[in-house]
């Protein structure tokens, strides 16, 4: 769940490493300089219930749980201080100093301009880089199943710039192996862009992603790309283009891994269902789950795949989008049930619809207003999009009580769904 609260982010976070208040206390005093004295592990505690703020203490904590301190507040965080953010924690952990008159960027963090120094980095590029950005990448796909898709962009955005103008002054492995990485980073902008509804700046960053793919000479970034370009066609309701993109992913699949693989064939199941074919969509369903077992690669992108009843879900989505009521409904009923927070807004209101589909508008209507509550927390415009697709679906039963519920929620939302 989305925190709203200091208290609330400094647990998650802590939680995400590990740290016991006991050792965030300590860590928080170590970086205040002090070695006896100040936080205790009961004044971490009354922060996280809300009974106090930190107010001094703040930017200790916020760099002992590796965020920044408006991260740690909710406040928005400016493009600038993001990038200032993601350099200091660079330079931190890689011990490689950048000069930072040289990032500039256009208004929508796409473009990258090196100002020329005249004078060569301070020392080699350290081979250390490639796993640090490794790992930040992973962190950041993991954020994305607890956090609204707009927080994250800015730090996205921030790594991307870094990574990238790193790999302009690397050599050989290390070169290759962060041009991979700004791709990696790029396709995460573009799912970000894209769970926004800005569809056009994540058409936009898909094409850098498939120009960094090929840059970096990684036929499983390359056809990683190619499917998330079908997933953006996807969104935008184009079955045949989601089936081209896809298939053109696959072109060269014997040479893929099993994660691309199964990214790639599920994609295309998505546009034959958007175009009304089952059979075809069933027979690519059932050959990436032939896969799935196999998925043994380290990338950090696509991992997804990776998760519990992810075909399953896949499934149930493209029944629910060929209005297969009674059979999309015993799939979400298994799969709704696991769902992480941020997925089970979408999962319920494609229940709804499947349960609107099989005339079920009472179990419908309970399902959609649980989607709602999910959505009211959640900055997505495609969970918007999947209760709108819904709220269709229940157009007969609109002026009946069933729906009283979902119209009370949306007028103390403020939120409105089109009748």
């Amino acid at each position: 769940m989305e925190s709203t609260t200091i208290g609330e982010r400094m647990r998650q976070r802590r939680s995400e490493l590990g740290l016991g208040q006991g050792k965030l206390a300590a860590k928080a005093n170590q970086l205040a300089g002090l070695s006896s004295g100040g936080l205790t592990r009961n004044e971490i505690s009354r922060y996280e219930r809300g009974l106090r703020t930190p107010h001094d203490w703040l930017p200790f904590l916020a760099q002992a749980l590796g965020v920044s301190a408006h991260w740690l507040t909710g406040a928005p965080v400016p493009a600038s201080l993001a990038l200032a953010d993601a350099l200091t924690q660079f330079e931190q952990h890689v011990g490689l100093g950048l000069d930072r008159r040289t990032f500039l960027a256009d208004s929508s963090g796409l473009a990258l301009s090196v100002i020329p120094t005249g004078s060569p980095p301070p020392r080699a590029v350290p081979s250390e880089c490639v796993g640090y950005f490794r790992n930040q990448l992973r962190d950041l796909w993991a954020a994305d199943a607890a956090h609204s898709s707009h927080r994250l962009v800015p730090s996205a955005l921030a790594h991307f710039r870094i990574v990238a103008h790193v790999a302009t002054l690397s050599h050989g492995d290390t070169r290759k192996g962060l041009w991979e990485l700004a791709a990696g980073f790029a396709g995460l902008i573009t799912w970000l862009y894209q769970d926004g509804g800005k569809l056009d700046q994540s058409t936009a960053w898909g094409i850098r992603t498939l120009d960094l793919a090929h840059r970096s000479h990684n036929r499983q970034l390359v056809a990683h790309a190619l499917a998330n370009r079908a997933m953006v066609a996807m969104d935008d309701g184009d079955g045949p283009t989601t089936i081209e993109m896809a298939s053109a992913a696959l072109a060269d699949e014997r040479h893929l891994c099993a994660k691309v693989r199964v990214q790639a064939l599920q994609q295309a199941a998505h546009g034959y269902a958007l175009v009304g074919d089952r059979t075809s969509a069933d027979r690519l369903l059932d050959r990436a789950g032939e896969l799935v077992g196999h998925i043994d690669d380290d990338y950090a992108w696509g991992n997804a795949t990776r998760t519990p009843l992810y075909l399953e879900t896949q499934r149930a989505t493209c029944y629910s989008r060929m209005r297969l009521g009674p059979e999309a409904v015993q799939l979400w009923e298994q799969i709704v049930p696991g769902a992480q927070w941020r997925n089970s807004g979408a999962f319920a209101a494609r229940r709804a619809a499947a349960l609107a589909d099989s005339r079920q508008p009472e179990e419908s209507a309970e399902a959609l207003a649980a989607a709602i509550r999910v959505a009211v927390q959640v900055d997505s415009a495609r969970l918007w999009q999947e209760l709108q697709l819904t709220w269709e679906r229940l157009a007969p039963w609109h002026d009946a009580p069933v729906t009283d519920e979902v119209r009370t929620l949306l007028a103390h939302s403020g939120l409105h769904l089109k009748d």
